[in-house]
């Protein structure tokens, strides 16, 4: 019981010292893949990847042996009560075969991307972080929240909204 009566203590602690700050308190939310990976350098990158021989030639193989695959499925979906067991065999081992293929490709495609992606990462950083930093001091911005894939993900405090040594002290204060 008087476990839950130090936990109640430390939320009342903890939602009076938000009320108190919180009247300076402004938040904003980005999503840092989606502002570096919509810029024009990003679309124009992303678009001389897929415009490269390279590319079309991974992703001509890959359509290919889809469908072949997608044929191999429906044939013996079709015919699979007439088909020998030797048939059914060999085209159970062929479709296996071009769906590791298939995958193979795939992975291949997402390598092209993902170095892409890494390739602006890295280009645009220095640019991405002072254009958020001025952001931040021109808005006033206390908090900055990712609302991208990592939603909820603190990317920005102000120093004095850090409540983790008063935290500390009430639990400190309520050992027993």
């Amino acid at each position: 019981m008087k476990f839950f009566k130090s936990i109640l203590i430390i939320i009342t602690t903890l939602f009076l010292s938000l009320g108190i700050y919180s009247a300076d308190l402004n938040i904003a939310t980005l999503d840092p893949q989606a502002a570096l990976f919509s810029t024009n350098v990003a679309k124009k990158e992303l678009e001389e990847l897929e415009n490269s021989e390279e590319w079309k030639e991974v992703v001509e193989e890959l359509q290919a042996k889809a469908t072949e695959a997608r044929e191999i499925q429906e044939k013996t979906q079709k015919d699979g009560p007439t088909m020998s067991d030797e048939e059914k065999q060999d085209a159970a081992q062929k479709f296996q075969s071009l769906q590791q293929d298939i995958n193979f490709l795939r992975e291949k495609t997402n390598q092209f991307r993902n170095q892409t992606l890494q390739l602006i990462s890295q280009e645009q950083a220095e640019k991405f972080q002072v254009i958020v930093t001025e952001l931040i001091r021109a808005k006033g911005i206390t908090l900055l929240i990712n609302s991208g894939a990592q939603q909820g993900t603190l990317l920005h405090a102000d120093q004095s909204y850090d409540i983790t040594q008063e935290v500390i002290d009430a639990m400190n204060e309520k050992e027993d």
